[in-house]
Parts: structure tokens; C-alpha cells; sequence
């Protein structure tokens, strides 16, 4: 069992779920070493694969606040990739909203919008990358990486 850190993606939050919640279901697993909530998904770092393995396998699709957690090892962004993550999405927004923003940028393969995020699949990784660059910053909304 390696002692390194492992990365996890949580989709599909309910919006009032805290930190320490989050932190809290987690610790059952190993040792939380951060755990950040942003809106309806968050990143939890936890101590060891073996930890992380155990957490996915019983957290996953387990439900919390009225919805079934998402739970997978993030996997980052691979400097080739043309999908994009946008998130803070409000409830009004919706698939066509997302294609036509992106498509701005270049032809929009995929758009799979789920409550608060989306992934948008771009043609190429110039667009995905220029969509990137245009559409995320402090003075904007969405959460685009």
C-alpha cells in the first residue's frame, strides 16, 4: 500500500454540502489531507491508494442529501485533451446554452451537462484550450478548466 496522496473527484453534491461533511464521510477511509467543495463537486486528497481504492468502491453512486455521489480518482488534465470542465453552472443553463457558448471557439463534438457541471468535447485542444483561456477568471461566473 503506497503512502502517497491520491486526488479524488466528487460529482453531483447536494449545494449545501460543507467541508466538513465531506471531510467527515472521507476520513472513514484513511487520512483527509484537503478537501475543497466548489458548489456541487470537490476535490478530497486522501493518504494512500489503498484508502482511495476503498473510498471510490463504497462511495460511489452511494447517496448523500438525496443524491448518489460521484466518486473516481481525478484524473487531470492531459495537455492533449479537447475536453473542457465547466462548473458553477446555474439551473437555467442549459445543453444548446453550453454548445453555443463553446462553439464560438470551434466545432463542439459532445456537450454532457450534469446538475451545476458540464464537459464540453471540443474538435481539437487549440479550441478546448483557447475556450479555456477566454472563458474562466475571477470577473467571470463559470469555473472553466
Amino acid at each position: 500500500m503506497s503512502g502517497h496522496t491520491v486526488k479524488l473527484f466528487v460529482g453531483n453534491l447536494a449545494l449545501e454540502t460543507t467541508q466538513e461533511e465531506l471531510s467527515a464521510i472521507f476520513e472513514s477511509y484513511g487520512q483527509v489531507v484537503s478537501c475543497s467543495v466548489l458548489r456541487q463537486f470537490a476535490f478530497v486528497h486522501l493518504q494512500g491508494e489503498g484508502a482511495a481504492e476503498r473510498a471510490i468502491q463504497e462511495l460511489n453512486g452511494r447517496e448523500f442529501k438525496g443524491r448518489n455521489l460521484v466518486v473516481e480518482e481525478s484524473r487531470g488534465r492531459p495537455l492533449h485533451s479537447t475536453k473542457v470542465f465547466v462548473g458553477n453552472l446555474s439551473s437555467m443553463c442549459t445543453t444548446e446554452d453550453l454548445r453555443e457558448l463553446f462553439q464560438t471557439f470551434g466545432k463542439v463534438l459532445e456537450c454532457d451537462k450534469v446538475k451545476g457541471y458540464a464537459f464540453v468535447h471540443m474538435e481539437n485542444k487549440e479550441d478546448a484550450l483557447q475556450a479555456i483561456e477566454t472563458q474562466s477568471g475571477p470577473d467571470l461566473p463559470l469555473i472553466v478548466t
